[in-house]
């Protein structure tokens, strides 16, 4: 290799090594904070039928229980939240050694063996995070069993 082009590399890599670093750095502490989820955007979800989460001191409780099943065992609170909504929340207790459980609503008096058409799907049980399902308004004041699929 020819000596003048080795000593260009040879300043180049130099250069390189101390400049990129401090660029990197640069980038990582100069750079804007986003919020993953902005406000505007409740309003879509909300349309969706997902809750916004609801402070403890913004519901009006309506009941809570432990309910307790051969592998599933959920905290249950059922409270109206500041819209005047009906939602039910679950905390689970014990990691589900299921896939992809589905929480469904059936109001019937005698717990059911398997879906119908009349179950209506609340959403997904996946994870250790508590979960809030809006209710519909068909469930309040009639009895009914949950149903996990």
């Amino acid at each position: 290799m020819i000596l003048a082009r080795r000593k260009t590399h040879f300043y180049s890599f130099v250069v390189l090594a101390v400049v990129l670093p401090v660029c990197f750095l640069a980038g990582i502490l100069l750079r804007p904070s986003y919020e993953p989820v902005g406000v505007a955007s409740n309003n879509l979800f909300t349309q969706a039928g997902f809750v916004t989460q609801t402070p403890p001191q913004a519901r009006k409780e309506i009941g809570s229980t432990k309910v307790k099943d051969g592998t599933f065992r959920f905290d249950v609170e059922t409270f109206v939240n500041y819209q005047g909504k009906l939602v039910m929340e679950l905390q689970s207790l014990s990691l589900l050694q299921v896939p992809d459980p589905l929480l469904y609503w059936e109001a019937t008096k005698e717990a059911p063996t398997e879906i119908s058409v009349r179950s209506i799907l609340l959403g997904n049980l996946a994870g250790l995070s508590p979960k809030q399902f809006l209710l519909p308004a068909s469930v309040r004041g009639k009895a009914g069993h949950l149903l996990i699929y």
